[in-house]
């Protein structure tokens, strides 16, 4: 079931918290939260998808917008993604520090991790998703 969401999204690409609308679901064991983002009027609305497989210590990232891409975090692991973009395609290896999953007192997700593109310096971030509302109350 789709539940209707306001999530607040926290990452070092942001100056501040991004609230935005969104959908939560869980289809087996995955958590699924979808969601768009535009932070200026010049820029194109972007659409997220993000999939949460705890029993992998798993999460995937689906962005289609300015900047298309398919991320997957593993948490000790480093993974490998490509970056469409505007100016090209950007090659990127993503080493997965952490992940906290949804469930008991945690009312959202937090990713922990590096990004490495082709110029070979890291960007080292942490992002987080936490539901404020749900259903009825937005």
């Amino acid at each position: 079931m789709e539940e209707k969401c306001l999530f607040e999204i926290r990452s070092g690409m942001y100056t501040e918290p991004l609230k935005t609308l969104g959908t939560m679901s869980t289809e087996g064991n995955r958590t699924i939260y979808k969601w768009t983002e535009k932070h200026s009027e010049q820029e194109q609305e972007t659409h997220f998808m993000l999939t949460l497989i705890k029993e992998e210590s798993k999460a995937i990232v689906v962005r289609n917008g300015d900047v298309t891409s398919r991320m997957v975090f593993e948490a000790g692991n480093k993974t490998t993604s490509s970056m469409k973009t505007s100016f090209g395609v950007i090659d990127v290896v993503i080493d997965t520090d952490y992940i906290n999953f949804p469930g008991g007192l945690i009312n959202g997700a937090e990713i922990s991790y590096s990004l490495d593109p082709d110029s070979g310096e890291p960007i080292r971030n942490i992002f987080s998703i936490k539901r404020l509302l749900q259903n009825e109350e937005i």
